[in-house]
């Protein structure tokens, strides 16, 4: 099994940084007791202060409300997707304790801007944001994979040229990155969807002509129904890579800990990328 390659917070350290902390601040504590009339009342409410920020280290993660599993899959009761797995593992090497919410994606951006969580994932400096105001103030981490963007067609269509494409589905909220110049010049008719599979269920019924999925999950979806060898990516097609990141407005350290926990651990991040066919 690969081994996680330790970076500056591991469990030892944290355990001694935490009980210096705790005794200078029980000091502290202590040498103001003569001064007050209520003693036992100043140390309960001490550690009532100490057991609420402990609390607070568990940070949330807004994640898009999708199933795009080998990569992700947040609603799911175990086993997430990849990314969750990379998460996990920074998890127990960080000591940071993350919650996973799963949100509609178009109000990802809000959630964060709001404070209402600490990270989304997936993110990306390219994508269309509803809130562009808070763009500016983002830290994106170091990719924590990069995928396969293009478009899924049938067989029939694998070849065709673009200038016989016409209509794309998409999950509602993603932007079609690699399409967005073909959009801007009004040649190509749009469709939003609710779920990837919804996508991939217009092109198989030949109501689109092509489906902006990335290949792996298009992959996984279409053999749960075993329809998988009925579709094509269509290497004719806009298509290339895509980053997923994990973003923030305000734990910028935490950012910096992945990006560590990154760097240095490439060959975890083989071993999961290979564990979940990516």
């Amino acid at each position: 099994m690969t081994q996680l390659v330790n970076v500056s917070f591991t469990p030892y350290y944290r355990f001694f940084y935490y009980a210096k902390s705790l005794l200078l601040c029980s000091n502290r504590v202590i040498r103001m007791l003569p001064n007050t009339k209520c003693p036992w009342m100043l140390l309960f409410l001490f550690w009532i202060g100490y057991s609420h920020a402990s609390e607070q280290e568990t940070l949330i993660v807004g994640c898009q409300d999708i199933d795009y599993y080998p990569h992700y899959n947040f609603n799911l009761a175990d086993d997430k997707g990849y990314a969750w797995a990379v998460l996990e593992a920074f998890s127990k090497q960080s000591g940071h304790q993350f919650e996973y919410r799963a949100y509609p994606i178009k109000r990802l951006q809000r959630e964060l801007a709001d404070g209402n969580i600490a990270f989304v994932y997936p993110d990306n400096a390219g994508w269309q944001s509803l809130h562009q105001k808070i763009d500016s103030h983002k830290l994106l981490s170091e990719p924590l994979i990069t995928a396969s963007s293009g478009t899924i067609v049938l067989e029939k269509r694998e070849f065709n040229p673009i200038e016989k494409f016409s209509s794309l589905a998409v999950p509602h909220g993603f932007t079609p990155e690699h399409w967005l110049e073909v959009i801007a010049q009004k040649r190509l008719h749009l469709l939003e969807v609710d779920t990837p599979i919804a996508a991939l269920n217009l092109v198989l019924k030949d109501r689109v002509d092509g489906a902006d999925i990335e290949s792996h999950v298009a992959s996984h979806l279409l053999a749960q129904s075993g329809q998988q060898s009925k579709v094509r990516l269509a290497k004719s097609l806009p298509h290339g890579p895509v980053t997923f990141h994990l973003s923030t407005i305000k734990r910028r350290d935490v950012i910096e800990q992945l990006n560590a926990f990154i760097a240095s651990n490439q060959a975890l991040m083989t071993q999961l990328r290979a564990e979940y066919q990516l």
